[in-house]
């Protein structure tokens, strides 16, 4: 991430926006996606260990919609449903 504190994008896809913004505060990561309709993702959190990540203020594991896949180089890695997440890392 080097210097970069934020970053927003977004993508019109077939089927609809595609909307990805992170931030970076000290030791707080916060990665905010937008997945349209009949869609699914994965997502790229920079974690320590999955249970550092939560979704929405709860651990990512109990949020709906929301997969571990695996941990990976430091990053969980997670598929998702369409809808709106917030994930946070510390």
């Amino acid at each position: 991430m080097g210097d970069l504190t934020w970053v927003k994008a977004g993508y019109n896809s077939i089927r609809g926006k595609i909307v990805s913004d992170w931030k970076r505060d000290g030791d707080t990561f916060t990665l905010n996606v937008t997945i349209p309709a009949n869609t699914t993702a994965t997502v790229y959190v920079p974690a320590k260990s999955a249970d550092a990540v939560t979704e929405s203020g709860r651990p990512a594991a109990l949020s709906d919609g929301v997969v571990l896949l695996w941990m990976e180089n430091g990053r969980a890695v997670f598929t998702v449903e369409s809808g709106k997440y917030e994930f946070e890392s510390r």
